[in-house]
């Protein structure tokens, strides 16, 4: 124990230099930081009204409401409400996280790349150099993607958990795989497709070289993870038709590959990555030197053991060399067939974000040099300099201090290009209805309205046959009832709101939204596997399967 406090001190003392904005007083804009405030806050109302899990916006989008959650990760989101319920804020709950996620990155690699190289140092230099990589401090700093940097901690967790399973295995790693794998799906998309691939190819190149026996065990994690988080992933992927993403991507893909001076020299800017003051695409030049380094190492040792390595560690990296050369290769125009072409890659709209991932798998690399007196040296000295050449960017544009009503009260999309809106939606809302119910034909009088993410409730004295409209978007789920009596939902309008015929008389009204036969069934398969996993660890001496 005291050893893990060590390291985790070690993690936040090398952590605090790149952090150190987080500390100031208020916040700073970047392109999506603030916007996680604004999710944080809808995250809170959507729990407050029980909710769970999240998936319906009420409030936002001008108070029309939309699908946020159920497409947006929400595991930073989940975290995020229970910092704030120890009285940190929305926005201090937000920085927290930020923070919290460099000093978990550091924490998990020093583990990962310790247990991977067996050299103490090798877990020094591979924390320092994770957390000083380039596109590290474009994430804090200019982009502010909440669920890309949590994402950042699991890549090495994950790393660490296999390599313990593999030496040896139990229950209690089968499960902890498996939570990882399913806190990953819920925590970034994007970063998901882009590190499983390396993931499971370095998990089966291990399982192969060191015990084959335990190849049951980690397809058994996988599957632990994928059922856990199948309440968020399987509405997320199989309602995706329903919204503007599944018609028009985000962004043009052939804007943003990236090129060769863009990869090596150094830059830096706040802006998009097609604009003039767009934000740094580069690789670092002490990993990009460190990277060569390691072929070079990998190379020396091939030749001198006659082109045969039995070294498993020499296997290990050169795989992870592989691997960073093909990410590299994405990065460019030429990879454009495959961005295309391959499934879920397809999706992605940024070249560029495969950085995250290369920063990993060269910071990871870095360690495999410390097996060595002299080059264990020269690489603590490279991540001195990486913290040199890279500190002077953990610093934001500018800083702002709203506070968290200003947070509470924006009412937008939380979206770049409204691409979570449902595809009947027409008309985009650019203000608040003046009125959440409106009679649009005939003659009625309306009385005790209430309402929020998930219900709608008011009393209506109609004198002839009435046509009602809620302003609230329409989206499989919701269900008006007529006195109890279920009514017929038209949303075939500019706005793609709710309309109801309502016949003359006195009458209660009631609208909810529940769950449709693909999300009761995603959550149970969720609940299930969550049992069958705590189950699984009680019961761990009777029912092992490694």
């Amino acid at each position: 124990m005291k050893k893990i406090l060590t390291i985790l001190l070690f993690s936040f003392c090398i952590s605090i230099p790149a952090i150190l904005p987080f500390f100031h007083k208020g916040y700073f804009p970047t392109h999506d930081g603030e916007w996680a405030v604004v999710r944080l806050g809808d995250m809170f109302r959507a729990l407050r009204d029980f909710q769970i899990p999240a998936r319906y916006s009420g409030e936002l989008n001008f108070g029309y409401g939309y699908p946020l959650f159920n497409f947006t990760y929400p595991l930073p989101y989940y975290l995020g409400i229970f910092i704030y319920t120890l009285g940190a804020g929305f926005v201090g709950s937000i920085k927290i996280l930020f923070a919290g996620s460099v000093v978990l990155s550091a924490f998990f690699m020093f583990f990962a790349s310790r247990a991977l190289w067996k050299n103490n140092w090798a877990g020094v230099v591979s924390a320092i150099l994770y957390i000083y990589f380039p596109y590290r401090m474009v994430d804090l700093y200019v982009r502010g993607s909440i669920g890309e940097s949590l994402s950042f901690a699991l890549f090495p967790l994950l790393f660490y958990l296999v390599i313990k399973l593999i030496n040896k295995p139990s229950s209690l790693l089968i499960a902890g795989v498996g939570i990882s794998v399913a806190c990953l799906v819920m925590t970034h998309n994007i970063m998901l497709v882009l590190f499983m691939p390396i993931f499971i190819v370095f998990a089966m190149i291990q399982i192969m070289l060191k015990n084959k026996k335990v190849m049951k065990a980690f397809i058994v994690s996988i599957i632990f993870g994928i059922g856990v988080s199948s309440f968020f992933w399987l509405p997320a992927l199989f309602e995706k038709s329903n919204i503007l993403l599944s018609k028009i991507p985000i962004a043009d893909r052939n804007l943003n590959f990236a090129s060769l001076n863009q990869l090596i020299f150094p830059s830096w800017g706040f802006g998009i990555p097609t604009g003039s003051d767009g934000f740094s695409f580069q690789l670092g030049l002490v990993h990009l030197a460190i990277f060569i380094a390691v072929i070079a190492a990998l190379l020396f040792i091939f030749i001198k053991s006659n082109k045969h390595i039995k070294d498993y560690s020499a296997i290990t990296a050169g795989v992870l060399v592989i691997l960073v050369v093909f990410y590299i290769f994405l990065l460019f125009k030429p990879s454009e067939f495959l961005w295309n072409n391959v499934p879920l890659l397809s999706e992605i709209n940024y070249p560029w974000i495969s950085l995250g991932v290369l920063g990993f798998s060269i910071s990871l690399l870095a360690g495999f040099l410390c097996r060595q007196v002299i080059s264990k040296y020269i690489v603590i000295i490279l991540g001195i300099v990486s913290i040199a050449i890279v500190l002077p960017y953990a610093k934001p544009e500018r800083y702002i201090n709203n506070p968290d009503s200003y947070y509470l009260t924006n009412s937008a999309t939380t979206t770049s290009s409204n691409e979570l809106m449902p595809l009947w939606v027409k008309e985009i809302p650019l203000q608040k209805a003046a009125n959440k119910v409106e009679v649009i034909s005939g003659s009625a009088n309306l009385k005790n309205l209430s309402f929020n993410s998930k219900k709608i409730d008011f009393y209506i004295s109609a004198s002839t046959n009435t046509e009602i409209k809620i302003n609230t978007i329409y989206y499989p789920g919701w269900k008006i009832f007529i006195d109890k009596n279920i009514a017929q939902i038209s949303y075939n309008n500019m706005q793609g709101v709710m309309e109801i015929a309502v016949p003359a008389g006195e009458h209660s009204v009631s609208g909810k939204f529940v769950n449709t036969p693909l999300r009761a069934v995603s959550n149970a398969i969720s609940l299930l596997s969550v049992i069958m996993l705590i189950f699984f660890v009680v019961k761990r001496n009777k029912y092992a399967i490694y």
